[in-house]
């Protein structure tokens, strides 16, 4: 195994910290300076463990991949983490992180493709936001009480980056279709969990399953898809 891993690791201490300056500060509009000391108690400690765990898994997942497009996976992994949090806590995935995240991607996506002389995996990065955002545009509209506005949008940088993984718009269909059976299907079965230990229906927060359903779907694409990977 080659030290990317043990990088991506060292590398999700301070964001884990950033993670939590924001999970504190975004939700209600603060400013994010003077930052605070690190902090490792309730959804800090949560996040700072989720981040660890997730950038060492893509760490060895993309190990033998460019810089650039490892960076990519892991601010998406960052940014997923970090709304699942507020999502759990405050039923919200902020604009002031998910949008930021989403031009930083792009721009991502395009020097790196262009970089690696594959300028055609930006339109499948492009399909896979695009097909992502649609279907759960779609259910939004049918039922916003059951999925909000921020998960659309959430859907875009998830399915921008299955779509940077795929090699042909087969491959673009076949990733974000895991993204969203995962996603749902695990949603499905802890809210009827839920509503069962509960006794009534109470709105639960998705941003974190769909989010769970990108990370899975991300870290085990090779076995997804008979269509070629290029990593």
């Amino acid at each position: 195994m080659s030290a990317v891993p043990v990088i991506c690791a060292v590398a999700s201490l301070p964001v884990g910290w950033f993670s939590g300056v924001l999970i504190d500060r975004v939700p209600e509009k603060l400013p994010l300076r003077p930052l605070p000391g690190v902090r490792f108690t309730g959804w800090h400690l949560f996040v700072q463990i989720g981040i660890l765990i997730g950038f060492t898994l893509m760490g060895i997942r993309f190990e033998d991949a460019p810089g650039l497009l490892i960076v990519g996976f892991l601010l998406l992994t960052a940014m997923l983490v970090t709304v699942s949090a507020i999502d759990i806590d405050c039923y919200r995935l902020p604009d002031r992180i998910v949008l930021p995240t989403l031009g930083a991607s792009v721009v991502l996506v395009v020097i790196e493709s262009l970089r690696a002389s594959e300028p055609g995996r930006i339109r499948y990065a492009a399909a896979g936001g695009a097909m992502y955002f649609g279907v759960l545009l779609v259910v939004h509209l049918i039922s916003p009480r059951g999925m909000g506005f921020g998960d659309v949008k959430l859907a875009l940088v998830m399915g921008l980056y299955a779509g940077w993984l795929a090699t042909d718009y087969t491959g673009v269909v076949v990733l974000v279709l895991w993204c969203m059976v995962v996603g749902f299907v695990t949603g499905s079965v802890v809210g009827i969990a839920l509503l069962v230990q509960r006794r009534k229906n109470r709105a639960i927060p998705f941003g974190p399953f769909l989010a769970f359903g990108c990370i899975t779907v991300i870290l085990l694409s090779r076995g997804l898809t008979t269509v070629t990977l290029s990593f």
